[in-house]
């Protein structure tokens, strides 16, 4: 059961309907074609007939007249005797009874008012012109018919005829009518018919069989894959699938599965590190907290020592918030939920008022902090969600840079791309260490500074995602670091 819900059998049955489908549209195409041909030799045969029958018949009826003409010295025959015409018409089916030319087919002569006059077949039902065929050879036109009639020995027989008008004086003068036994005909078709109604589904089943076997030989590689796929556990997600050395849609999967391997190892891998650093990072105010109530509880205090104890542990206990703040604001960032109605903004004047923020911290470290806009810029964004941007990159700039340093913040368009760069003077950031001080937590060298918790650049990083624009660093160790904020700019 569970087999007739795989995509081997749908792709099977498939074929079997495509298959089966275009059999029988090329079976009845055959069989129209074969009988539309088959009518047509017989109409053109009996058409052929009919006008040699009635040729023959004039050419009869002439040498009569001239025979009458020589014996008698004048002819006293009219053409349009009725009596005369019938007698002459019987006389010709007698002569012509053993012409091996008619034996096989039936001619009836009818005079102008539909009536038999003569009959080279006793065939009952035949003798008898039906009155809407009558009607329309009147007109002048012959026209085809078929027509079943009982034979002499009483079984049944299809008839193919055709009925032509003799035209005399722009008037019917009589009516011959050809007829020939479709029996050939009818045994053709039903032996065409037979054969397609044995080949479509033997064909279509075969068909089925040659599908089995290239649907197997097509979807080996899926299997290959699901075979890989189930040995692949959280433990080795290093592991990938094997790439096929063709160019269709199997290594196109391969290589998606393994790309969605790759980015899910190093989501994990991340995963991993960040709940490693998250749990160093609130372990050690913990341990502090923890450790100071524990040494207070030990024996009495002044009122002094209880002060400044619980100074030190609400230094922590905001510690503490602080990363949970940073952790609740990426978490917003990650599930959208920070997006809402962008506004204009002028970044020229958001980073003067950024700048001259700051410089109250720079001051402190006698850090020059130099801003050099190139016109107003313009983007549609959240007004405080990029000063947070640019705070968390210059206070990152300050805080590397040494005493007397210098940090330099520069605007200017690129096209349709507003660019700010925050460069520094300060100890720059290692090659091996540059991919990484996007992820949170992560410090280039926790051991040059007790401050920060490693989530900056990480929420810069988000907010500049969030704005459709990104971040892009380069640095050069003792020389200072650059970053360089892109975003989506307004027409000018």
């Amino acid at each position: 059961m569970f087999f007739f819900r795989t995509i081997r059998f749908k792709i099977i049955l498939l074929y079997i309907l495509m298959s089966a489908a275009t059999l029988s549209l090329f079976s009845v195409l055959l069989y129209r074609n074969f009988s539309h041909s088959l009518y047509k030799n017989i109409d053109d045969l009996l058409k052929l007939k009919a006008a040699g029958i009635v040729t023959s018949i004039e050419a009869y009826r002439e040498a009569h007249h001239s025979e009458v003409t020589r014996t008698q010295g004048k002819s006293n025959i009219s053409r349009a005797s009725g009596a005369e015409l019938a007698n002459l018409v019987d006389r010709w089916i007698k002569d012509k009874s053993s012409d091996p030319d008619l034996i096989n087919f039936v001619v009836h002569v009818f005079d102008a008012q539909g009536k038999p006059i003569a009959s080279s077949k006793d065939l009952p039902d035949s003798t008898t012109m039906r009155p809407v065929i009558f009607e329309y050879v009147l007109k002048g036109t012959p026209r085809f018919d078929n027509f079943d009639v009982l034979s002499s020995e009483g079984d049944k027989l299809s008839l193919r005829a055709v009925t032509s008008p003799v035209i005399e004086r722009r008037r019917v003068a009589y009516i011959v009518q050809v007829a020939s036994s479709l029996t050939a005909i009818q045994k053709e078709l039903n032996n065409l018919k037979a054969i397609l109604i044995l080949l479509v589904p033997l064909t279509s089943l075969l068909t089925g069989l040659a599908g089995s076997f290239l649907v197997k030989m097509t979807l080996r590689p899926v299997d290959d894959m699901v075979r890989s796929i189930r040995e692949i556990k959280a433990d080795n997600l290093k592991m990938r699938l094997k790439v096929p050395l063709t160019n269709d849609e199997i290594r196109r999967l391969s290589e998606t599965y393994n790309e969605m391997l790759e980015r899910l190892e190093r989501a994990f891998t991340s995963q991993q590190r960040f709940n490693q650093d998250i749990s160093h990072e609130l372990k050690t105010p913990l341990t502090i907290l923890k450790g100071e109530l524990e040494v207070t509880l030990k024996k009495s205090r002044t009122p002094e020592e209880y002060e400044g104890i619980l100074f030190s542990a609400l230094e922590e206990i905001d510690k503490i918030r602080r990363i949970l703040d940073n952790l609740l604001l990426l978490a917003r960032y990650d599930s959208k939920e920070m997006a809402s109605a962008a506004q204009p903004v002028d970044l020229n004047l958001l980073m003067e008022k950024v700048a001259a923020h700051m410089k109250i911290l720079a001051d402190q470290k006698q850090i020059q902090i130099n801003y050099l806009q190139n016109g107003t810029t313009v983007i549609n964004g959240h007004e405080n969600q990029l000063r947070r941007l640019f705070i968390n990159l210059i206070d990152n700039a300050i805080k590397y840079t040494p005493q007397r340093g210098r940090v330099a913040l520069t605007l200017s368009r690129d096209n349709d791309l507003a660019v700010v760069e925050v460069s520094d003077s300060g100890i720059g950031i290692p090659d091996n260490e540059l991919p990484y001080i996007f992820e949170r937590f992560y410090r280039v060298d926790k051991a040059r500074s007790s401050e920060g918790f490693g989530l900056g650049l990480s929420i810069a990083k988000s907010i500049a995602q969030a704005h459709q624009g990104d971040i892009k660093v380069r640095s050069h160790t003792g020389l200072g670091t650059t970053f360089t904020v892109f975003l989506p700019a307004t027409s000018p």
